[in-house]
């Protein structure tokens, strides 16, 4: 126990000491682990730089360690870039490269430059780490290589150099340009094409450095760049633009012969790709391992032996990349059918024959499908593949006799997807057979005194067949009555047939023949002269319909049916004769033909169908279409009379060589002077500025007219245009002028003498007849003045004596105040005319005693005769009434003379001398003295009024009793 006790110190101290021990092992393990560690941060070995200048790109190369490669390890590098001799840091960068596959000891880096590589020099150094994937020391880096240089251009030259020379790059990229100038020269400017580029950056040298951004696609020879060194010896390369060749499109292979397989695709646009820019395709087939190169849009490869599975790939390429697809191709469903060849027809009978063909291929392997095309009728025929040398067949039914057919065929894999074969065409025409259905006859009768000419025609009819070529026709011809002599006759290569006929009738068939038989007969019958219908049938107008001419007829009975004929070309010696049959139901119908023309009469010819033969019923005639007649009436103006014109215009044709049917005229009259009004007119037609008058003829036949109710020395203009249903013809005026109308002159001349005459002598018998009441109207008796009671006055007037001639003192007295009622002026410019029984004047006067006499004194009435052998108012003709003043002079009558008036005894008339011409202002009423030759005791009284103006004094006598008086 004690011993156990003694060692257990012992133990303790052995144990202390182990764990002492194993963490000095673990120290020195891990100094150990580090000092591996640094060991492997060596740099990298065997530093080597390569220079691609086709792509601007250094290639670096370098060794390492084998301790690089141990698990658990990563080495990393760290790569700087320097260019020129100042080792001018342009690139640093990472690198980390998988060098556990394939143990690989050499290292590969590469580095693009945006300059040149032969502008400038570049420098690469390497360093390297190794990192843990445990624990990791980053810190630690190896020492620098030493720096590799690759030396540019820019030393030790003797010439220009410009680079990169002759570059290809895709469009969009940006390139850089530098002109290294030769000894002693110095670069002035460089070009891009037509663009002078300036210098980007100073590289430090005499160098001249130029970018292109954007670059855009070239011509497939490229652009120039032109480095300018002087007046002479520029330096220059060429920069070509383009691009990646497109991806090709719609791939497909297809085998014909199961030998080879052709494949195809879409190329794309052909761009640029032309010299160093032309695109290669390259086919690899992965499980044969087979490469095979192509043309720009196909490719033919052998096939493998029991090989049903392709695997493609198709790779485009050019200088600046590729493009590829991949496509599975399987065999059997990429066949595609040769075109039938050696096509071949078996006749079995005129509608059936059999039709062979072969396939130039082995396609024993595969079921085969064929159609066959007959002319739009499509017949499958479905059958194993054969050998080249076998053929396929199918027969053919149902066909028509001697008729040609256009066939072709094609044939399918059934299990190709590549669809049908191409066509292959024959063309077959069947066999002759014997015609079926009968002709269609019909026949032109012409009859003269010796009997009639039948001429016979013929054509095929709706059911007519001639199913060959139709090498001849019989014709028989026999009598309807008595012994059959019948007659034959064959004809070839024509449609009609002439033969003399008697008056009997006969019976005509018509048979076509080929080489296979004859048609059925045609039977037409020729009815006798005596009921062969009449020609005299007047024809009835038809009119034009939907391009034809409607023709009608009536039904007859006994008529099992009807034929119209008629000529394509009316009045032509080659009548062409046409014509149609109908049933009996049938009694119209529009006859329509291609050798119609407008404006062309045709004449048809109605027969009936009877038992003996054709009979003509009715006659027609019309136009598709009327014109305007081409022919004008030709107008004479036969007589003119002064009221009337006569015009004529026949002849003028109405027939078949009308464009139309003239249905009437239109007469036109023109009055050059005026609007025409004649009333007869039956319409007032507008031509320019002058109204026509219309007259319309309906008759057709009628080619006269004479026109009336016109004026007498007038200018007129006449036309006469023929109508049809196409319209008027163009009208063409005729001038024609009216003569002078004598006889209406001559009576408007006698008519008012006659008048006058006649007038004369019935006063001239009133005259004689009246004239002791005409003498007494004339001349009346000259009243007596002293008599007249103009003077008298009645007791209401004033205290006035009633005689006329007062008896008081006959002592001379002065008229002073005169009152007047004058007419109203336009009475007094009309002239009196004053007759012996009413000539009066009456003047009432209101006599004024001179100063000194009172104003109670009774005043006398004095009056003063008037001449009545002298009119009364002067004319407005007299000079002595013109603008002068109205003047009364008075005389009293009671005045007695004295010895001193010497004058006053001389008997006789005495006229006034030095009339007083006085000035009276309008309206007034004065006493004037008057000069020498009138008594000074007398006064002159004025009137004056606006109206007369200034009147002068009224000349009269001493003797006579009157004075005139200015109306």
């Amino acid at each position: 126990m004690s011993k156990k006790n003694d060692l257990l110190p012992q133990m303790d101290h052995c144990a202390s000491w182990h764990g002492v021990i194993v963490t000095l092992f673990l120290i020195l393990k891990l100094e150990l682990w580090l000092c591996q560690e640094v060991e492997v941060f060596s740099p990298p070995l065997n530093l080597e730089i390569h220079n691609d200048s086709l792509h601007q790109r250094l290639l670096v190369e370098w060794n390492v360690s084998n301790k690089a490669f141990e698990p658990d390890t990563e080495i990393v590098f760290d790569i700087q870039v320097a260019r020129s001799e100042n080792m001018n840091i342009i690139a640093n960068e990472i690198f980390l490269p998988d060098i556990h596959i394939g143990h690989v000891t050499s290292i590969r880096w590469t580095w693009d430059s945006q300059l040149p590589l032969e502008c400038d020099s570049h420098s690469v150094r390497i360093r390297s780490k190794v990192v843990g994937k445990v624990f990791t020391v980053e810190r630690n880096w190896s020492t620098w290589s030493p720096w590799k240089t690759h030396q540019g251009q820019n030393k030790e030259r003797t010439r220009t150099g410009i680079y990169p020379y002759q570059r290809v790059v895709p469009e969009g990229s940006n390139v850089t340009f530098c002109c290294l100038p030769g000894r002693g020269q110095v670069v002035q400017k460089m070009r891009y094409g037509s663009e002078q580029m300036t210098q980007d950056f100073d590289t430090g040298t005499d160098s001249f450095v130029t970018s292109v951004k954007n670059v855009v696609r070239t011509k497939s020879d490229g652009t120039n760049v032109i480095c300018v060194l002087g007046e002479k010896n520029p330096a220059g390369t060429v920069l070509i633009v383009s691009r990646l060749p497109d991806e090709p499109k719609k791939f497909s292979c297809e085998t014909q012969d199961l030998q080879t397989l052709r494949c195809s695709w879409s190329p794309g646009p052909l761009y640029n790709f032309f010299g160093i820019l032309k695109v290669t395709y390259v086919l690899q087939e992965w499980l044969s391992m087979k490469s095979y190169s192509c043309q720009r849009d196909h490719c033919v490869l052998p096939v493998k032996m029991n090989q049903q599975t392709y695997n493609f790939t198709l790779t485009a390429r050019n200088r600046l990349g590729e493009r590829s697809i991949n496509s599975v191709v399987y065999l059997n469903q990429r066949v595609l059918l040769l075109a039938p060849s050696s096509l071949r027809v078996d006749h079995e009978n005129a509608s059936s024959i059999t039709l062979s063909w072969s396939l130039r291929a082995d396609y024993t392997t595969l079921g085969i499908q064929c159609q066959v095309d007959l002319q739009k009728t499509l017949v499958n025929v479905t059958s194993r593949g054969k050998r080249p040398t076998e053929i396929y067949k199918v027969s053919l039914s149902g066909l028509q006799p001697y008729t040609q057919y256009n066939l072709r065929v094609r044939c399918m894999a059934d299990s190709s997807l590549a669809g049908w074969s191409n066509w292959t065409n024959i063309v077959v025409r069947t066999n002759e057979d014997a015609p079926t259905g009968a002709l269609d006859v019909w026949r032109h009768i012409e009859e003269d005194d010796d009997g009639r000419i039948v001429t016979l025609y013929w054509r095929p009819s709706p059911h007519f067949k001639a199913n060959g070529n139709i090498s001849h026709y019989n014709i028989k011809i026999r009598p309807l009555e008595g012994a059959p002599e019948a007659r034959e006759s064959s004809v070839s290569g024509v449609k009609s047939f002439s033969i003399s006929l008697g008056e009997q009738a006969y019976s005509i068939n018509v048979t076509a023949h080929n080489k296979a038989g004859g048609s059925p007969p045609a039977e037409l019958r020729i009815p006798a002269k005596a009921a062969s219908g009449t020609e005299q049938t007047a024809a009835d107008r038809s009119y034009g319909k939907d391009g034809g001419i409607y023709i009608m007829w009536q039904h007859k009975r006994n008529v099992h049916g009807y034929v119209v004929e008629w000529c394509s070309v009316p009045r032509s010696p080659h009548c062409d004769l046409q014509w149609k049959k109908y049933n009996s139901s049938i009694q119209s119908d529009v006859i329509k033909s291609r050798t119609f023309r407008p404006g062309v009469r045709y004449d048809f010819r109605i027969y009936g169908s009877m038992e003996d033969g054709e009979h003509l019923l009715e006659k027609a005639e019309g136009y598709t279409k009327e014109n305007v007649s081409s022919v004008k009436p030709n107008v004479k103006i036969s007589k003119i009379e002064s009221r009337s014109i006569f015009l004529d215009w026949s002849p003028y044709p109405t027939d078949g060589s009308q464009e139309g049917f003239i249905t009437g005229y239109n007469v036109y009259v023109n009055d050059t002077e005026k609007d025409c009004d004649l009333d007869k007119a039956d319409d007032y037609p507008q031509l320019g500025h002058f109204r026509l008058c219309k007259f319309c003829i309906r008759d057709p036949n009628k080619m006269q007219i004479t026109i009336n109710k016109l004026r007498p020395n007038g200018k007129y203009e006449v036309a006469v245009v023929a109508i049809t249903g196409g319209g008027e013809t163009p009208a063409e005026f005729r001038k024609a002028y009216t003569p002078t109308d004598t006889g209406a002159a001559l009576r408007s001349i006698l008519a008012p003498v006659l008048t006058v005459l006649a007038l004369a002598l019935a006063l001239l018998f009133i005259g004689c007849w009246k004239r002791t009441w005409l003498k007494r109207m004339c001349f009346p008796d000259i009243p007596d003045p002293n008599k007249s009671k103009i003077f008298s006055f009645d007791g209401k007037k004033g205290s006035m004596n009633g005689n006329i001639l007062p008896t008081i003192n006959h002592e001379p007295q002065l008229v002073d105040v005169v009152s007047i009622q004058e007419k109203r002026q336009h009475e007094m410019n009309k002239e009196v005319v004053i007759s012996s029984e009413h000539q009066q004047h009456e003047a009432y006067t209101k006599i004024q005693t001179r100063e000194g006499i009172g104003r109670d004194e009774d005043f006398g009435e004095s009056y003063v005769p008037f001449d009545t052998e002298k009119s009364l108012y002067p004319t407005m003709k007299d000079p002595l009434y013109n603008s002068q003043p109205l003047c009364l002079e008075f005389f009293n009558q009671t005045y007695t003379s004295t010895s001193e008036d010497v004058n006053d005894n001389i008997p006789g008339y005495r006229p006034q001398l030095n009339i007083t011409q006085v000035q009276c202002p309008p309206y007034v009423v004065q006493s004037v003295k008057p000069e020498s030759g009138l008594d000074n005791d007398e006064p002159v009284i004025c009137f004056n009024s606006p109206d007369y103006g200034s009147e002068p004094m009224s000349p009269t006598s001493v003797d006579s009793t009157a004075f005139i008086l200015v109306d």
